[in-house]
């Protein structure tokens, strides 16, 4: 029986994929290189995000006009959101349900049930405000007076990168840029509990956010 060789020996189904070529983004000053990195991040057109910070986190996946998760607030529950254009959908568990029926002084949130509205409406807004989706459409730009320094590349995740970093009062964020293949801003780390620690992946795959299926109620009016 002969072997899945080539030619050389080599194994055909085998081939190692070619290494990243460097960017040289980290060249740039410590503005650039974060300007770089959040610029690309939306040039791509979606990503995976995951956030964590003091008492939340969330699973995302987002892009311009889609998102679609998970959104973990300790205190008052979690709960699935899909938002596509101006509409979004919430499905809560039971804590955040019971929790939003209170305030709202009506049975109306169940773990069974969607609810669905707009972002004209105040509590659909700010369920799908967690999507950020801003980053894509007008990514963050450092002011030209803040002070940050530039860190020298190294391997953060087994991808290599540089860092950019904010540093005030014994606290800082990091924000590391990747300096092979294109520069995406793939991860911050913060030293502050009540600042976000964010990794984002999967640049430029696609959103699949529609409206769910299943019982649907919809948001209260103001």
């Amino acid at each position: 029986m002969k072997s899945a060789s080539g030619a050389d020996g080599s194994s055909a189904s085998a081939k190692a994929s070619p290494a990243a070529e460097p960017n040289g983004v980290e060249k740039l000053s410590a503005k650039e290189i974060y300007d770089t990195g959040t610029k690309t991040n939306a040039e791509a057109g979606s990503f995976h995000e995951k956030m964590s910070r003091a008492g939340a986190t969330s699973d995302l996946r987002l892009s311009a006009t889609g998102c679609v998760g998970t959104v973990d607030v300790a205190k008052s529950g979690s709960f699935q959101v899909v938002r596509k254009g101006a509409e979004v959908w919430a499905k809560p568990d039971s804590k955040f349900a019971d929790g939003m029926n209170e305030a709202l002084g009506e049975k109306l949130l169940s773990t069974d049930k969607w609810l669905h509205g707009t972002t004209s409406n105040v509590l659909m807004q700010k369920l799908g405000s967690w999507c950020h989706q801003e980053q894509l459409t007008a990514p963050d730009k450092l002011d030209a007076d803040t002070k940050v320094t530039k860190g020298k590349v190294t391997t953060v995740d087994g991808q290599p990168a540089v860092s950019v970093v904010l540093a005030s009062n014994g606290e800082s964020v990091t924000w590391y840029v990747a300096t092979t293949g294109k520069p995406y801003f793939f991860k911050e780390d913060s030293t502050r509990d009540d600042m976000p620690d964010i990794a984002y992946s999967d640049f430029g795959t696609t959103v699949d956010a529609q409206a769910p299926s299943g019982s649907v109620v919809e948001a209260p009016k103001e």
